[in-house]
């Protein structure tokens, strides 16, 4: 069984998320949908029926599986779907734990799902009543529609190359998201753990800003990428000093998403409302941000991570690791390594400490990080709410369409004069001095 999943690996990796925002579109993924349920309710054996509630929670619950299980089986790339069974990963969803573990217990039983079980990653140097975790996060259950269920699809008109036009997407209804710090273990990160949010006037409002933003935007057109709608995630939920003020970025979920597109494609394909795009850079986002935060003045140079001698991707790897650790980091890690090793750069002859120093004597401002006690938390928070505020007042004032790329904006063409001045004004409304490049 492990070689088998071993062999699958890669597959695996590049699973889709189970998001529950499909739904029916089609007649023919109607009566797909009304095939399976009955199916696996004849499979059922129960001592009483359900209530009328719960009986409209298990085929919502059937509908919105079976939609992103057979989006999935038409992904070229991977078939695989995934979804984390933890109890407080289902919080805020249409879908609750208890409902998703019984319709995929039921789906497996009659054939239609293919099932690989997540679980985490043992530490073996664990020593109880240390400070190190016994286990780290591994991969999340993985689910994959079995050829009987792709069978029965097809027999209602559902091919493997249209599915997607049977189903259409929802705006998200979980919109908020807050997780706790992640941790090391040497070179091991664990990512933070979700944590329940408790409401409050103040995470309401947060809401609510993102819901607008969906809602406006959803009712524009986007090609060449998918826009399934925003969450903002926040992290150090369990910081005793936590007020929504840590990440707080905007993530549109999935493979397909103008997030994950590598820049040549998005420029290349995306257009808007039928209009080429084009992207508003903040260069160096993070590190204006330090400037502002430490209260030193932006340098004249153009280019903030310009440093005599060292390749631009060098001196930004060893500036985002710095900021990622919140000190000077001694060693590459192998994932910079590797992402530099592919561009064509070598970094054989040249350690992470002989690059700092070189980073620190052109870029003064960074001897300052180590004693600072800024984050990235606190970073990435003023920079998530900058790039928020630009897209509102495009909205606002002038109609205009603007996608978050996290440190910069996707705009139409004929947009990109008004965008440029409204991400630099955004930044300036937080003190924060940045500058900008328009790339087509």
């Amino acid at each position: 069984m492990r070689n088998i999943v071993k062999d699958r690996f890669p597959q695996l990796k590049k699973a889709r998320p189970i998001s529950f925002q499909r739904r029916n579109k089609t007649l023919q993924s109607q009566k797909l949908c009304s095939t399976v349920c009955k199916s696996i309710l004849s499979l059922e054996v129960r001592r009483r029926s359900r209530k009328a509630n719960d009986e409209k929670a298990f085929v919502l619950a059937v509908e919105l599986i079976l939609a992103d299980l057979m989006v999935s089986a038409g992904n070229k790339g991977s078939g695989w779907a995934y979804r984390s069974l933890c109890n407080d990963r289902f919080a805020g969803e249409l879908v609750k734990a208890v409902t998703f573990k019984k319709v995929m217990g039921l789906l497996k039983l009659a054939g239609y799902v293919e099932h690989v079980k997540g679980g985490n990653c043992s530490n073996p140097f664990h020593i109880a009543g240390g400070e190190s975790k016994p286990f780290y996060p591994g991969l999340a259950s993985r689910y994959r529609a079995t050829k009987d269920l792709l069978a029965i699809a097809c027999s209602f008109g559902i091919g493997l190359g249209d599915i997607s036009s049977h189903y259409y997407t929802k705006l998200p209804t979980n919109v908020l998201k807050l997780k706790a710090a992640s941790s090391r273990w040497h070179a091991t990160k664990a990512r933070g753990q979700a944590m329940r949010i408790k409401d409050s006037i103040e995470v309401l409002e947060l809401r609510n800003q993102v819901r607008q933003i969906n809602q406006y935007l959803s009712q524009h057109t986007m090609e060449g990428a998918v826009f399934s709608g925003y969450y903002r995630s926040f992290n150090m939920g369990d910081d005793p000093n936590f007020n929504w003020d840590k990440g707080g970025r905007l993530y549109n979920p999935g493979d397909d998403s103008h997030q994950r597109l590598k820049k040549e494609d998005r420029l290349s394909s995306i257009k808007i409302n039928n209009e080429t795009a084009c992207e508003i850079d903040v260069n160096a986002s993070y590190l204006c941000i330090f400037y502002q935060i430490v209260g030193h003045p932006l340098p004249k140079k153009r280019d903030l991570y310009r440093v005599p001698g060292l390749h631009r991707k060098i001196v930004k790897a060893w500036i985002t690791t710095a900021f990622g650790k919140g000190q000077f980091p001694t060693r590459w890690s192998v994932r910079a390594k590797a992402e530099l090793t592919k561009e064509g750069i070598c970094t054989a002859k040249l350690t992470m400490t002989e690059v700092g120093r070189r980073v620190c004597k052109a870029i003064p401002v960074m001897r300052f990080l180590p004693k600072s006690g800024i984050t990235w938390g606190d970073l990435m928070f003023k920079e998530s709410c900058a790039i928020i505020s630009a897209m509102e007042s495009l909205r606002d004032s002038y109609n205009i369409p603007a996608y978050s790329m996290h440190d910069g904006l996707i705009v139409p063409l004929s947009a990109r004069d008004i965008a440029e001045k409204e991400v630099v004004q955004a930044f300036a409304r937080f003190g924060i001095e940045c500058r900008v490049k328009v790339e087509v």
